[in-house]
């Protein structure tokens, strides 16, 4: 996709560091981000979306925080609780303006690890599937702004399609 860049990552680099690497490369310009293993993909949040049409079909991933307020605090899932994983998902899609056609899911928690020597873990869920549009204006706003609302700064909740 011509609204991303995609760069070689160097091999060391992950956790926090590579949120300092984003937030330097965009020069103060918001950006969504994600680590691909041997790539770093940056879409900033300035981006036009692709205009879709309503039922087209599309192949996505996207590692998400998968969270619920609860008295201020955020709660997880048990990492095994792919049914609720999958409802979440299903609830973002309605809010963003497509319909999960197919998925698979699969749990799994990130450490983040700030250079203040803090450290916390947030639930960074992977979902790999089939998605359909449904509002392609709703969809336009989901690729650049995220589908969920904890972890964007830490590489979580980027819509890739293809």
């Amino acid at each position: 996709e011509d609204m991303d860049t995609v760069i070689d990552k160097p091999a060391r680099i992950k956790g926090y560091a590579l949120h300092r690497v984003v937030e330097q490369h965009q020069q103060g310009v918001p950006a969504l981000w994600v680590d691909e293993g041997n790539q770093l993909r940056i879409r900033p949040k300035t981006t036009k979306a692709p205009a879709y049409e309503v039922g087209k079909l599309l192949g996505f991933t996207v590692t998400a925080c998968v969270s619920f307020n609860c008295h201020g605090r955020h709660r997880y899932l048990p990492l095994d609780d792919w049914r609720g994983r999958k409802a979440w998902l299903e609830k973002q899609a309605d809010k963003h303006g497509f319909q999960v056609v197919g998925v698979h899911v699969e749990g799994k928690m990130q450490t983040v690890e700030p250079h203040d020597g803090r450290k916390f873990r947030l639930d960074a869920s992977d979902f790999t599937g089939l998605l359909r549009v449904i509002d392609p204006a709703k969809f336009g706003v989901a690729l650049t702004q995220g589908i969920g609302r904890v972890g964007k700064a830490y590489g979580l909740n980027l819509l890739v399609v293809q």
